[in-house]
């Protein structure tokens, strides 16, 4: 193989990064870290494997930094979408809606993922754990807007971070089982978008109600 500094890179314009973390997302999501190749990737993102490999010298380096990538554009998506003010409740349904919104258009991320998981990787629960530990991140925003809710009595107290995962699973479910959950629901056959529709709407009733009553509330 061909030193780095033997590869032209002139001419390549300036979203050639971008192409090969869509590629390689695409390429990830479907075979999984271990069966993807380095070829498969560079064919998708239409570029030949020497210059992949002048921007990423290995198979594993190119994970990390599209997983890395992905989260970040994850995170940065929902800085604008969890209000700073407003009942507990609000939030919620922000969160719930823009979360499935997001995973709807980003198929491919959830994928990778679930195979992430599925094969016993952390790297999913190690940018977790820095998110959560970062000042202003949606992550800390959130668990500390279940707090706020908790000491002022508009929820039942519950543990944050079991709360988050609640609502996580109970959004990216139906994605990630879609075949099963259109067997299992005319509505979701017929019409998936407007089945999406109405499960936000539920996701939020059964979770934020479902606290308010058992707190008492109406």
């Amino acid at each position: 193989m061909s030193e780095p500094a033997e590869v032209t890179v002139e001419g390549q314009s300036p979203d050639t990064e971008s192409r090969i973390f869509d590629a390689a997302l695409g390429v990830f999501a479907q075979k999984g870290r271990d069966g993807a190749r380095m070829q498969d990737i560079a064919d998708r993102a239409g570029i030949n494997r020497a210059l992949l490999h002048y921007y990423f010298r290995s198979k594993d380096q190119l994970y990390q930094a599209c997983f890395s990538h992905l989260f970040e554009q994850f995170v940065q998506s929902y800085q604008a979408f969890l209000p700073t003010d407003g009942t507990f409740g609000d939030t919620l349904k922000a969160f719930i809606h823009n979360y499935i919104d997001y995973v709807a258009s980003h198929l491919d991320m959830a994928r990778l993922v679930l195979n992430e998981n599925l094969s016993g990787g952390t790297l999913l629960g190690e940018h977790l754990q820095r998110a959560f530990a970062t000042k202003g991140s949606p992550q800390q925003r959130m668990e500390q807007a279940i707090l706020r809710a908790v000491e002022a009595g508009e929820i039942a107290p519950v543990d944050p971070r079991q709360l988050i995962l609640t609502v996580i699973s109970s959004c990216i479910f139906v994605f990630l089982m879609a075949p099963t959950v259109k067997m299992m629901n005319p509505a979701a056959r017929d019409d998936f978008e407007g089945f999406i529709e109405a499960r936000k709407a539920h996701v939020f009733q059964v979770i934020y109600h479902g606290l308010r009553l058992e707190g008492g509330g109406a």
